[in-house]
């Protein structure tokens, strides 16, 4: 098992999963609040529904935009040769 997982480049360690995922996993969550805020507001002073709409969905989508942001920060770990 651990001669796989070394020739996977999967390496456990409290750096990768602790302290990379946890920053990506903050960087998720703040990019899709900041979008989210940007476009309601942009939809509120502008007076268009639709934006406001949006807006209130990206705000939403915080934890799908952590999960990706994790798996791409693992998965780009992993592709490394």
């Amino acid at each position: 098992m651990k001669e796989f997982l070394r020739k996977k480049n999967i390496i456990f360690s409290a750096k990768r999963y602790g302290i990379d995922a946890l920053g990506a996993m903050a960087q998720g969550l703040f990019a899709s609040l900041l979008i989210g805020t940007i476009i309601s507001t942009l939809g509120e002073q502008l007076g268009i529904g639709i934006l406001v709409t949006v807006g209130g969905y990206a705000k939403g989508a915080t934890g799908a935009a952590m999960a990706i942001s994790i798996g791409s920060l693992i998965r780009g770990f992993y592709s490394q040769s």
